[in-house]
This record gives structure tokens, C-alpha cells and sequence, in this order.
């Protein structure tokens, strides 16, 4: 049984291999670049103008990134797209936002016979237009009113929690490349106009701790409603309830706020794990930044079709993950990781629209 196993093993193997062999890319064929527009249009919306702005960028990419230039070894199918009717966006939204994801179809033979690849193989990169805290903000988010919920702390629970959604933990700021190019922790570039106010206002402890208080007071009202309700079903069905505990969040939240200094209150708020910590917010300046979204960073005497804001993530590759690369995948050349590289980033200010 073993031996039948293991030439079972040895035939697929030489399958594999065999049918590597039999593939080529074919990295010196001439590719073209193509450009698909595919935003939606909306009554009412200047979907010329918006069309025009986003080709402004494409041909940018075109011209000024040495991977396309020549294009040899694939296809580059640049996409825009986005659902330009959305009106469901952030009140401190203003620009139209919409994405660009340049993807490489790269050609191959196999068998003798020609193909490209297309769909999830065609490996891509992305950008992001007008979403200035894409990958480096996250919300302050908790679970919101459910049905069951008592009716008159509906509109509490709401507004508390509207008010704590206003706080983000950020990524730190790691450099900036160029005015107007910044590069924050993780690998993600935002590009801006650096005359505009920035995107963030600071936060201090007492700020978001007393958020999460107002948020948490509302919530343990309704728990303990809730938890009364449960009790008298379960005493009419002649049940003993479990042992839980009374201690809640807001009770623990409370402690941790008054174990601040008046001074710590006062200092810019971090966010980062402590031990016993249940908000895990510092004041020693450890951690992420803890910030509002500044919606004077928006220049609103341009139009809502204007470029106000780039965000993209960039991961350049060393020579040997290049070679890496190649390796694990039988030959071919990582062209994401080559538009990384070539990409002229401390010149993409330039694609920002301003008066």
C-alpha cells in the first residue's frame, strides 16, 4: 500500500513538474496599455469632467512609470471605477470618490499554445481617490440599538455612539517623501495638497475616555434592563439563572479614566495593549495616535469632481525579493513589484487638483 502511495506521490510530482516545464512567459512581447472606464453614470453628475480628471492620472502612470514604458511581457488593463451616485458617504466626506487598479496580463505559452493570463492571476495594483483615510484610519466602532433593545434609550445609545465613532486609532506617520507625499506605518502613501490643513486634529485622553464613558453609561442601562427582563422569564419557567458577573464595562472604564493624572488627561491620546486595560488608552505616547478627522483638510471652492486626495499602498521590492518571486513562481516577473519600484513617488503631488 506504502509503494502504491508513494508512486501516486511521484507520478503527480513529475506531472508538475513536466507541466512547468511546458509553460514560457513570454517577457519580451509587447504589450499594450488599456484603459476601462467603468464609472457609473449618474443623472445630474459631471461625469465628463470627473472622467477627465482620473485619465489626467492613468496617462500620468503611463508616462512617468518605467514599467510601461515600453510595455513588454503583458497587457496593462488600467480600470477606473466606483459608484459615483453613492450618497450614503461620511458627512465629512466632500470629494467623489472613486478607485484605479492597474492590472498585468501577463502572456505565457503553454504547450506551444499562446495565452494570458486574466481574472485573479493578472496580479494588480490599486489607488484610492478622494478617501484620505484609507488603510490608515480605523473608527472607534461598537455595536449599535437592536431590536429588543428599550425603545427609549434608542436614540442615547445613537448619539453616544455617532460621537465615539468621530475617533480613529491612526497609523503613525513614518516620513514624509515629498511636501504633499507622506508615507505612514505599514506601507501606505497618502498624497495631498500640503497647503491644505491636515487630514487629522489631535486627541486627548479625557476626549476619547469620556466618549467611551458616555457610550458605555447608555449600553450598561440597557444591559441591565435586558438582564432584568431575562431574569423575571426565567423565574416564570421556575429556572435558576446562572452566576454572572455585575461588574460592566462602563464600571471598568470608570476606574481606568480616574487613574489618569489631570495632566494625562490632557495629553494626546494613544491606543495601544496594556495589561488589565480595557480601553487600552495611554498617555505615555505609545501605540497608535488617537485622532478626528479634520474636515477643513477639504478644499470646498473646488468642485466635488476635483482629485483632492491619492491613497495607495506601496511596497517596493529589494532585487532579491525579485528573484524570490521568480522562483517560487517558476519564472515570472512580479510586475506589481516593479510599478512599486518604478513608481516616481515623490512626484505624485503633482496629480492633486488645486485652484
Amino acid at each position: 500500500m506504502n509503494r502504491r502511495i508513494n508512486l501516486t506521490f511521484i507520478f503527480i510530482l513529475l506531472a508538475i513538474i513536466a507541466r512547468a516545464q511546458d509553460v514560457k512567459f513570454l517577457t519580451d512581447k509587447q504589450g499594450e496599455y488599456i484603459v476601462n472606464n467603468q464609472l457609473n453614470k449618474c443623472p445630474g453628475f459631471d461625469f465628463a469632467t470627473y472622467s477627465g480628471n482620473l485619465k489626467v492620472i492613468t496617462d500620468w502612470f503611463h508616462s512617468n512609470n518605467r514599467v510601461f514604458n515600453p510595455i513588454k511581457g503583458f497587457d496593462a488593463i488600467v480600470s477606473m471605477g466606483g459608484n459615483l451616485c453613492d450618497d450614503n458617504r461620511h458627512s465629512f466626506y466632500y470629494g467623489i470618490m472613486s478607485n484605479i487598479h492597474f492590472a498585468f496580463y501577463y502572456f505565457y505559452t503553454e504547450n506551444g499554445e499562446m495565452k494570458q493570463a486574466t481574472g485573479w492571476s493578472a496580479h494588480g495594483a490599486g489607488i484610492k481617490i478622494n478617501n484620505p483615510i484609507h488603510n490608515i484610519g480605523r473608527s472607534f466602532d461598537e455595536s449599535g440599538f437592536k431590536s429588543g433593545d428599550p425603545p427609549a434609550l434608542k436614540q442615547p445609545l445613537e448619539k453616544a455612539l455617532a460621537n465615539l465613532k468621530q475617533f480613529y486609532t491612526t497609523n503613525p506617520v513614518e516620513r514624509e517623501i515629498s511636501p504633499g507625499v507622506t508615507l505612514f506605518r505599514g506601507g501606505y502613501l497618502l498624497v495631498f495638497n500640503p497647503d491644505r490643513p491636515w487630514i487629522w486634529k489631535p486627541v486627548t485622553v479625557r476626549e476619547i475616555m469620556e466618549a467611551e464613558l458616555a457610550y458605555y453609561k447608555v449600553k450598561k442601562e440597557i444591559d441591565s434592563i435586558n438582564y432584568q427582563k431575562t431574569m423575571e422569564q426565567w423565574a416564570k419557567l421556575n429556572l435558576t439563572p446562572p452566576a454572572t458577573s455585575t461588574t460592566s464595562v462602563y464600571d471598568l472604564l470608570i476606574k481606568e479614566y480616574q487613574a489618569f493624572s489631570p495632566e494625562e488627561l490632557n495629553k494626546p491620546a494613544f491606543s495601544g495593549s496594556q495589561d488589565g486595560s480595557i480601553s487600552g488608552i495611554r498617555a505615555d505616547g505609545e501605540g497608535s495616535p488617537v485622532m478626528k478627522f479634520n474636515p477643513e483638510c477639504w478644499d470646498r471652492t473646488l468642485p466635488p469632481t476635483a482629485v483632492q486626495f491619492i491613497s495607495l499602498e506601496y511596497k517596493p521590492a529589494s532585487d532579491e525579493d525579485l528573484q524570490q518571486f521568480i522562483k517560487r513562481n517558476d519564472g515570472l516577473t512580479d510586475y506589481v513589484s516593479l510599478f512599486m519600484n518604478h513608481l516616481p513617488v515623490k512626484e505624485l503631488a503633482s496629480l492633486i487638483n488645486r485652484k
